[in-house]
């Protein structure tokens, strides 16, 4: 009866109650109208076009930070297991006291894409506790969260050059990269579960799923991520 509700309330384009997750099971699928507002625990999803909700995707907040090149995100970051492909929309992240971290009302949003990019986007409001930003080319959504970042992955991976590989793997991961680094495996809840300097990490004891590597340069302090496929 819920999931019936929840699907009538955005057909008819309603803005329905914060949720702390949002699952689609691998049979089903949830149709948001353009103009409707989807709203996680916070964070709130406006589709410019209607957008379907794919099989697999679990939308779900976490109270943890992600590391951004220019220091942590606020302690509220929103996960996506299967990324969200090919979304136009208007996203509002909403954050409390509790969640700044540190971080200004100044803070940008920031995403990261489905194959581990992050970059940064202008708050185009001037309202304290929320960030707002307009998405009018589709894009893919992993990880949604808010910080202080200066500097795109973009920059940086021009600068670090460094390779993954296999990815998915379901036994070694490789880092091919001259240099030393630090390398940190997150979780899609943002739990870290692996630290090491070791360029071959095998992560056959994991879970099936998606994994956030954090790579950082020693020499640098340059900071870039990649989404890991555990199979």
């Amino acid at each position: 009866m819920n999931k019936i509700t929840l699907m009538l309330l955005l057909i008819f384009s309603f803005t329905f109650s914060s949720h702390a997750q949002v699952s689609v099971g691998e049979n089903g699928n949830i149709e948001v109208k353009a103009g409707a507002t989807l709203d996680v625990a916070g964070l709130e999803i406006t589709p410019i076009s209607d957008y379907n909700i794919s099989p697999g995707v679990n939308i779900q907040k976490s109270n943890t930070s992600i590391v951004l090149p220019n220091g942590d995100s606020m302690l509220r970051s929103y996960y996506l297991d299967a990324s969200a492909e090919n979304l136009s929309a208007v996203l509002v992240y909403n954050y409390e006291d509790a969640d700044m971290n540190g971080i200004t009302h100044n803070a940008k949003m920031v995403v990261v894409d489905g194959s581990g990019n992050s970059m940064e986007y202008e708050d185009t409001d001037e309202v304290d506790y929320q960030v707002t930003s307009e998405f009018q080319d589709p894009g893919s959504f992993s990880i949604v969260t808010a910080g202080d970042a200066t500097l795109s992955v973009e920059t940086v991976d021009g600068e670090m050059s460094i390779s993954v590989f296999p990815n998915p793997t379901s036994s070694i991961l490789n880092i091919n990269f001259d240099g030393d680094l630090n390398l940190s495996i997150y979780n899609m809840l943002g739990q870290q579960i692996l630290e090491t300097k070791n360029k071959q990490i095998d992560v056959s004891g994991f879970e099936r799923g998606t994994y956030i590597l954090i790579v950082k340069n020693l020499e640098s302090n340059n900071l870039t991520n990649f989404k890991i496929i555990k199979e």
